[in-house]
């Protein structure tokens, strides 16, 4: 690789870091924790991981969490008290 191609890669992984810094995931609907899923095995802190809650209504939900949001609920806890 070209001192060039080297710098422009470095600059577009930084670039990307940078953005991915400054965004946040919202959270997800109040309820019950009745599955979790890790959607690109194997799981690490860069990859995502869901919970599934099932609502007041009955609804299920699935969003994106956090890693420690994710250690936090265990199936059958109340989501969002669980990750406090």
């Amino acid at each position: 690789m070209t001192r060039r191609a080297h710098a422009a890669a470095t600059a577009m992984t930084v670039g990307a870091v940078a953005l991915l810094a400054g965004c946040s995931l919202p959270d997800g609907p109040a309820g019950v924790v009745v599955a979790r899923a890790e959607r690109t095995p194997p799981a690490s802190k860069n990859r995502p991981y869901f919970l599934t809650v099932r609502t007041a209504n009955g609804e299920r939900k699935d969003f994106q969490v956090y890693i420690d949001d994710y250690d936090q609920c265990a199936i059958g806890e109340r989501y969002p008290a669980c990750k406090q």
